[in-house]
């Protein structure tokens, strides 16, 4: 008996039966049923198996984040994997694109799976839609645990890091050089880090007695392409900044590529400080300066907090938001020697 074999006796095909199997895919829920009876009485599987598939217990766990290729997701993943094997769970992956169309496909398909939990790092915290999907996924027993970012309603388990003081910081670490003409490429107005970034940001400005100007603060989306536009924008001010505060590690990126193609040195011409480490560059021993996470830590902490309600069946009651600690690492693109001979 093969599955070949069992979707000739239920008369459909071998992907279909995968699917099932697998819980990857959508299958009509009759379908579904006949595939699982057949299972159950061929023992393709174990019983047992079937018998979790059938009444939902299952350790699937979906895994939804905005952007695979940025490398503080991969490393994210790979601490939720670990944790994940260790305890016998089984990850779906998903990423979602930053497009809120996409995640709101996403949970309509975790919903149909055999899954008993999701971690999720949501495209827009201002969605109210995907909040709602969520409370929903809840109440039938799918333990939901953020990751990074919060979404509408913030009342969902999750794992953060402290945004506004970690900017807070790094920005204070540019003004302790001398800088005084600090601008920010920002992360998208949706994004709850985005905006919290901002903040410390300018209540930095504001403790050390300067003024936030409009121009200095500009919007990226968290993508290289947006974040070299931004950086050029900057630059080409009356009164260009001395340093730029980059609000994640792909707009960090995208600057460092405009400066690389306009031939403007860092430690020279401009400084810059980014949130979120690159390590490709620690590779090279290039002297970024950067706000850190343990991002694969938090990854780590983020499947033990859903672990947690797994075992404890769902909701406590008690929400909880765990932050995992940050650094600001100085390296020397937070100097600027033209800074001092003005």
């Amino acid at each position: 008996m093969n599955i070949r074999d069992i979707a000739k006796i239920v008369g459909v095909s071998s992907t279909t039966v995968s699917r099932v199997i697998n819980c990857s895919g959508y299958v009509k829920e009759e379908t579904k049923k006949k595939i699982l009876q057949v299972i159950q009485e061929t023992g393709y599987v174990p019983n047992e198996v079937a018998r979790s598939l059938s009444s939902r217990e299952s350790s699937g766990i979906a895994v939804l984040v905005p952007d695979i290729t940025n490398e503080f997701f991969s490393a994210l993943i790979r601490g939720i994997g670990s944790v994940a094997e260790e305890e016998g769970y089984r990850l779906i992956l998903c990423d979602t694109a930053e497009d809120m169309n996409k995640e709101h496909n996403a949970l309509s398909e975790v919903e149909r799976q055999y899954l008993s939990g999701i971690i999720i790092a949501p495209v827009s915290e201002q969605d109210a839609e995907t909040y709602h999907r969520l409370a929903e996924l809840e109440k039938k027993n799918i333990s939901v645990v953020l990751a990074d970012r919060e979404v509408y309603g913030g009342e969902l388990d999750g794992v953060f890091v402290d945004n506004v003081k970690g900017a807070y910081e790094g920005v204070h670490a540019l003004i302790r050089e001398g800088h005084r003409k600090i601008a920010i490429i920002a992360g998208p107005e949706t994004s709850l880090p985005g905006r919290e970034r901002l903040i410390g940001y300018k209540e930095a400005l504001r403790d050390a007695g300067l003024e936030v100007k409009e121009e200095y603060i500009v919007f990226g989306d968290f993508q290289i392409d947006k974040a070299y536009e931004r950086t050029r924008e900057l630059l080409a001010l009356e009164e260009a900044p001395t340093a730029i505060f980059t609000s994640n590690n792909k707009t960090t990126l995208g600057a460092l590529k405009y400066f690389t193609e306009n031939h403007i040195k860092i430690g020279r011409d401009i400084s810059i400080l980014g949130f979120d480490q690159i390590d490709a560059l620690k590779f090279i021993a290039y002297p970024l300066s950067t706000v850190e996470r343990d991002a694969e830590f938090q990854g780590k902490e983020t499947m033990r907090a859903l672990i947690s309600k797994l075992k404890n069946k769902g909701n406590t009651g008690i929400k909880k938001k765990i932050l995992v600690p940050h650094k600001v690492i100085l390296r020397g693109s937070e100097k600027c020697k033209k800074l001092h001979e003005i």
